[in-house]
């Protein structure tokens, strides 16, 4: 072989490894990455999902017992002591890793007199519209305070009479733990405080409850 084709037939194989793409190369490139790296772990430092800029939306249902300044709200003409019951739903979003914005309802009721007929127990309700910050302390541990409005009225059970009582100043106070905790759904047990206060009637009405809590993200 001549010594020209030598050199060039030396140079191509030469070439050749600088031609082929290397492996790490050759790797398609991730979705957020610009140099190919895997996507972002979900994962904050500490074990917190990474949920900030979504929005988050939610339920909770539970029982407990509501009470004004005089006492414990009582049934006439019942001979056992009912139990009130608490619903609440929120929507909102995330404005960091760990904290939440958001608009918060909820409705607690108790009845208040059983009459001879079953439609004409009566019972009081309080509702209440909110905007509330919810603070994540640990990955599952939540804690949550609102300020709005509130509405307190009776009503029988088929509608037929009752009505409004006062409308007032509303104060709420939350904590739950996520038994179920992912990046976009997790289930809560969940202890909720609402105070209603009302100067028409120079009243507070007072609504614990114990729920569950269902909440997407």
């Amino acid at each position: 072989m001549k010594p020209i084709k030598s050199l060039v037939l030396v140079g191509v194989l030469a070439a050749i490894p600088t031609l082929a793409p290397s492996d790490a190369s050759a790797q398609p490139r991730g979705y957020y990455g610009p140099a190919g790296g895997p996507p972002p772990n979900s994962q904050l430092p500490g074990g917190f999902h990474n949920r900030q800029g979504r929005l988050t939306f939610g339920a909770s249902l539970g029982i407990g017992a509501m009470n004004d300044d005089i006492g414990e709200i009582n049934c006439s003409n019942c001979d056992y002591n009912p139990i009130s019951f608490g619903l609440s739903g929120h929507i909102g979003g995330f404005i960091g890793p760990r904290l939440a914005l958001m608009f918060e309802g909820q409705v607690n009721g108790q009845q208040v007199s059983q009459e001879a007929f079953a439609e004409d127990d009566a019972f009081l309700y309080q509702t209440a519209g909110m905007v509330a910050i919810q603070f994540w302390v640990t990955p599952q541990l939540w804690l949550k305070g609102g300020l709005g409005l509130a509405h307190l009225e009776v009503q029988s059970r088929d509608g037929f009479f009752g009505g409004e009582i006062a409308n007032g100043t509303a104060v709420l106070g939350a904590a739950g733990y996520e038994i179920f905790s992912s990046r976009y759904l997790s289930v809560d047990l969940q202890g909720r405080l609402l105070n209603g206060s009302y100067d028409g009637i120079n009243d507070n009405i007072t609504a614990a409850s114990v729920g569950i809590g269902v909440n997407w993200f």
